[in-house]
């Protein structure tokens, strides 16, 4: 289920995203960062960049989401979860703590982190967290669950420097 909802979760993005219309005065309010290098080449996940803390049914979550640019959909999606409030820490998906999502929109390629395979892993640090900001860094392997590439590839020097709404 975890796998579906962060494969859709891009797309509607960019339904939303798209669905707008565009004046020369409007612009998206830029929320912080989120950078990474994937398979050794850096990339910003910049644009709509947000957090948001949620609690529902006793596990509490932050939701990380970021897209390159308005010109493409390519998104990061990390997510830490837990049955203790999210604070500053180590989340892994050894724990089953943290998930990551990287969504590739031409030929729509989605790599994520496999719990049920030893080959990925996910690896989350809250520096700090507040009501309204979180900070942090993220690395780890994500496999191809969807479409034709490569196997899987390498997150490493991840930071999030993000709003909480």
């Amino acid at each position: 289920m975890k796998k579906l909802k962060l494969f859709f979760l891009p797309l509607c993005l960019l339904l939303v995203f798209s669905a707008c219309k565009k004046h020369s005065s409007d612009s998206v309010t830029a929320t912080g960062t989120i950078t990474a290098t994937i398979d050794g080449t850096p990339q910003t996940f910049n644009f709509g960049a947000t957090a948001h803390l949620d609690n529902t049914a006793g596990f509490n979550t932050l939701s990380i989401i970021g897209i390159k640019s308005a010109s493409t959909s390519d998104s990061m999606i990390i997510e830490v979860t837990s049955q203790s409030p999210i604070a500053a820490g180590t989340y892994t998906g050894a724990n089953s703590e943290s998930d990551m999502s990287y969504t590739i929109m031409t030929g729509t390629l989605v790599y994520q982190f496999d719990g049920n395979n030893g080959a990925s892993s996910s690896n989350v640090v809250i520096n700090s967290i507040s009501a309204t900001n979180v900070q942090g860094t993220f690395n780890g392997t994500i496999e191809l669950i969807n479409g034709s590439g490569p196997a899987s590839k390498t997150v490493t020097n991840g930071k999030f420097n993000l709003t909480i709404k």
